[in-house]
């Protein structure tokens, strides 16, 4: 009796071995996934989910009951949050002082004095890549004659080629000249070459390697072009060579 009693799993401890596993077994049905039980501890991300959801609710039941007691919790709430935000950036401004290589400003200035000078070396970046644009490349002037906004272009292209010492060329599409560019030239096909579809325009032509860079389309001033030379040549000026061909 006493070694039938020992073989039986439905006596003794065994029942809890099957217990055991049969709450295993019933785990995993529940939570095929493997994440945590609700009893585990909320991440971060859940945390301030709760947060604003816990927000929401107080704002929600404050618009559609604005008793005195619903806007003061609302109020409360919203105030933990600020404090909570405040200690934040505060935090975050004191690494920044303290990590010079994440201060964005030591970059782009927020002084006045500062700006000053950050804008003044950036100007003399900027006429110092044009002008070595301008040693490689050609510009195009397109205009019409009938073309308003060609009339006033005209002097402000000529007065950009001068600054910078750039040759330019002006590329009459209807027959007509200017009087900044008198000896203008009729197109014989380059406006359909460049896919020049709007006047005017101003175009930068390497003529070695075929590459063009439009600088200008329609009305703009001076200081535009070089803004847009900036943008569009920043790595460019350093990598082109005498043949066009990027390093």
């Amino acid at each position: 009796m006493s070694t039938a009693f020992f073989e039986r799993h439905a006596e003794g401890w065994h029942w809890y071995e099957k217990f055991s596993r049969d709450n295993k077994i019933e785990e995993r049905k529940e939570n095929p996934s493997g994440k945590s039980s609700p009893f585990s501890s909320p991440s971060s991300t859940e945390k301030i989910e709760a947060q604003r959801k816990e927000l929401e609710t107080k704002l929600h039941t404050a618009i559609l009951e604005p008793s005195h007691e619903n806007i003061i919790t609302y109020i409360l709430a919203q105030k933990t949050l600020m404090d909570q935000s405040q200690r934040f950036s505060e935090a975050w401004k004191k690494v920044v002082m303290k990590t010079p290589a994440l201060d964005e400003t030591l970059i782009h200035p927020v002084d006045q004095n500062a700006r000053h000078i950050y804008y003044q070396k950036r100007h003399q970046d900027i006429t110092k890549r044009i002008k070595t644009l301008a040693q490689e490349y050609g510009l195009f002037f397109f205009f019409k004659g009938t073309c308003a906004y060609c009339h006033h272009f005209a002097p402000v292209v000529k007065d950009f080629a001068k600054k910078h010492g750039w040759s330019v060329l002006g590329v009459s599409l209807d027959g007509s000249t200017l009087t900044e560019f008198p000896e203008a030239r009729r197109d014989n096909g380059m406006a359909a070459r460049l896919q020049v579809s709007h006047v005017p325009a101003l175009i930068a032509f390497h003529p070695i390697s075929g590459q063009m860079i439009p600088l200008a389309y329609g009305l703009v001033s001076e200081s535009e072009i070089e803004e847009r030379i900036d943008v569009l040549t920043q790595s460019l000026s350093s990598r082109v060579t005498r043949d066009g061909v990027k390093k």
